[in-house]
């Protein structure tokens, strides 16, 4: 089987998609992954493979198709952090899996701000109990959390407080690369759940 390449295509803007992703797209025969993912390839006329909530099946057509078709699994973001390859991994063994990185939401974030992140606490409640959080929430240091529609910021913000934490700073960093960005900063106890869910979420020291 060759090898199935897999490659994150940044936080949403076309122009933050590495040279190096744009190529492994180009020379694919096969693109898989997301809507949102392979829509800025859609002009190349590749054959697709949408990634769907049925990832049994999106295993075994890798596994078929791999053999005779060089195959991008394309995913948002990097794919180091929260992404599909965590769950390619436990259907691949390393030998199989080829993998280039994707600049994440939260590099831009920490850059939109112009701050330091090498020293944050970096967090995803996609797909989690959120409550799950609130250990490294409460702990030292700025935090960045990567929000939903189930664990909206203002439900992180009120689990934050009830917790203990501190009233602190944060900033709501929403479709970032987007022509429509936005950045909200406000305090945690000013959050409602009127604020939008899926966001980039920066927490200063609570």
């Amino acid at each position: 089987m060759a090898k199935i390449i897999v490659a994150g295509v940044g936080p949403g803007g076309e122009e933050y998609i590495l040279p190096v992703v744009q190529k492994i797209a180009a020379e694919a025969d096969i693109l898989a992954g997301g809507a949102r993912a392979l829509a800025p390839f859609r002009s190349l006329g590749k054959e697709t493979l949408p990634v769907t909530a049925d990832l049994a099946s999106l295993v075994t057509q890798l596994k078929k198709r791999a053999s005779t078709k060089k195959i991008a699994v394309l995913v948002s973001g990097d794919p180091g952090f929260y992404s599909l390859l965590a769950f390619l991994k436990k259907h691949f063994c390393d030998d199989e899996l080829e993998v280039y990185p994707g600049i994440s939401s939260l590099q831009v974030a920490f850059a939109r701000l112009g701050i330091l992140w090498h020293d944050a606490v970096l967090l995803s409640a996609h797909g989690r109990d959120g409550r799950e959080l609130l250990p490294p929430l409460l702990g030292p240091g700025r935090k960045a959390v990567l929000t939903d529609r189930a664990w909206t910021p203002a439900r992180l913000a009120t689990l934050v407080l009830d917790g203990g934490g501190a009233d602190t700073g944060v900033t709501l960093c929403y479709r970032l690369t987007a022509p429509d960005e936005k950045i909200v900063k406000t305090r945690l106890s000013a959050l409602d759940e009127t604020v939008e869910g899926d966001c980039v979420m920066v927490i200063e020291d609570v």
